[in-house]
Order: C-alpha cells, then structure tokens, then sequence
C-alpha cells in the first residue's frame, strides 16, 4: 500500500500510536449499555438530541477558560472525527492546505493524497487568503495547546480563512485555553474515542454556529436520521456516568510515574509524555520532539517493566 505520511508506522511498539485506555470501569458501562440497548432500544430523534447536548455541556466542563463554545448551537453527530474531516476537504478542496509538522496522520496522509503542491507547513509560510487551515487542540503531536494559536486565529480571520479546530484530545486534559470567538472557526469537532474504549463505534460531534447544509447535517435530519443510533446511547451512558475528566484524574499518578522513569516530560494530555532528548526517535512524528503513548502499557495490551 502507498503510504502518503513519512510518519512511522508505531502501532506494534508499546508507546506508538495514541489509543484510549481500555480502563476496566469504562469497559464495563460500555458493555451494559450494549447489552441494555439490545434489550431496550431508545427513541433514535430523542437519543440523538440528548447526545448532542450532553456532548456539548460535557466536553467543555472542566475547561473554564475555552470561551465561546456557548455560540456553537448547530450539531452534528458524526462517525468518529474523521467523517467531519471528510466533509471538510471536500468543501475546500480548492483552497491550499495549512497544517503543522506532527499533525494527526489523517491530515498529512490528505495532504500527499489530495493537495500535494498546493500546499504549505504552517512554519513555511504566512497564512495568506486561498488558504484552508485544520488544527488539533490540544496539538497531535504534544498534547499542548498550539504554539501561537491566537496570533494564529487572528491571521486567518484578517485572510478570511477558514478552519476547523480538531478537539479530539481536550478531555484528555483540564483547563486548556482556547478562544472559540474567532471569526475564521468554522467547525470544532471531537471524539469520546480516545477518552472512552469506543475506537470501533465511532463516536463523535461537530459543531459550528451557523449552519452550512452539507452531507452531515442531512443525515442527521429528522425526516432520515441515518446515524448509529447505537453509537449515540453508547456516547451518553459513558458520559452520564464519568465526568469529562475521569481519566485525567484516574492515570495522572501514572503519567508522572512513567516520564519520571522513562525522563521525558509530561504532556497536558494525560496519555503523552514528550522525549525532547531524542531518546525516543522511533516514535518522532516530524517535530522536534518524540511522542510517547502510555495508554496500552496501563491496560495490559503490551507490557514495560516500571
């Protein structure tokens, strides 16, 4: 298979890739809600709607200083993040394509797959009108908030640029500071798939505060409501019962642990640590730094002695 990243391929090294911990209270209201469902099977316009508000409200509960998100009334559930990335670059195909070094695979892969030349790293170049901008915050690549990130914003609205802002890590931490009032924000999106052990149902949200008609907010009409209505009453049990930041609190010891072990840094993102010594190579992702996952160590999939 043609690969479109130069990123390396980590998925079989025990701090490669970023998964979510299979923890052994989450696993088990994700299996009853299964089994509750197959028994008793919900309203799908009711458990959409409570999804998205429950979402909404719960994503954003231990972040007090991300202001804005109140103006993001128009929802979407979606399949994962990467159904609103799909969306995303179809709309702006056109535009040249603005990411940075380390970003989330998805993005790198698109950017050899579809832009290819009409495309430049963020550290290249200015943001200048044409240009199509997709950033995760917390940053991929260090669980941080971006370096810059509303000198960044600021440029794109005065280029009239739009962006998405990819919250898949933000219950993965507390109190990040993101300001959502921006102009250029036309889409924020997240995922219960790396909080929750819920990779293989695709559980995400878009929100924006006007609605654009495309493909997702047909199928999540009414009159079709073509959405896993399963995946929806999955996303509410797990978040009815654990707080946005369960897992934060539950494996912040660890985290310290194994960067106190292993000497790197501890990540914002509880799953990360960040080798900044070039120890960790391997798992260099285009930055100056290497990205270390913990999650599979935590739930037994592959074993370090610490």
């Amino acid at each position: 298979m043609v690969r479109y990243t130069n990123l390396p391929d980590n998925k079989d090294k025990p701090f490669g890739g970023a998964y979510s911990v299979h923890d052994v209270d989450t696993c088990k209201i994700r299996d009853q809600s299964i089994f509750h469902y197959s028994k008793n099977p919900t309203d799908p316009e009711q458990t959409k709607k409570d999804y998205l508000n429950n979402y909404k409200e719960w994503m954003f509960s231990v972040h007090p200083n991300i202001v804005g998100w109140q103006d993001y009334n128009e929802m979407c559930f979606t399949q994962g993040t990467t159904e609103s990335f799909a969306q995303f670059y179809i709309k702006y195909r056109h535009k040249r394509l603005r990411i940075s070094q380390g970003e989330y695979f998805y993005h790198q892969m698109m950017k050899g797959l579809r832009y290819r030349d009409n495309f430049a790293w963020l550290d290249q170049d200015d943001i200048r009108p044409g240009d199509v901008l997709l950033i995760s915050v917390p940053f991929s690549d260090t669980g941080k908030e971006p370096k810059n990130l509303d000198a960044l914003l600021r440029a794109c609205d005065d280029a009239k640029v739009p962006v998405m802002l990819d919250l898949a890590y933000v219950n993965l931490a507390v109190d990040m500071q993101i300001d959502l009032t921006h102009k250029c924000i036309e889409y924020v999106v997240s995922s219960l798939s790396k909080v929750f052990p819920v990779e293989l149902h695709r559980i995400g949200i878009r929100l924006q505060r006007t609605k654009s008609e495309d493909q997702l907010y047909v199928v999540n009409e009414t009159n079709y409501n073509y959405i896993n209505v399963l995946s929806a009453y999955i996303g509410n049990s797990l978040m009815q019962n654990f707080p946005a930041d369960y897992i934060y609190k539950k494996y912040k010891s660890q985290q310290q642990i194994f960067c106190k072990k292993l000497n790197v840094d501890a990540s914002p993102c509880v799953y990360f640590g960040i080798d900044h010594n070039n120890k960790f190579d391997e798992y260099n992702r285009g930055s100056s730094t290497n990205r270390l996952c913990f999650s599979r160590i935590w739930d037994g999939r592959f074993s370090w002695p610490v």
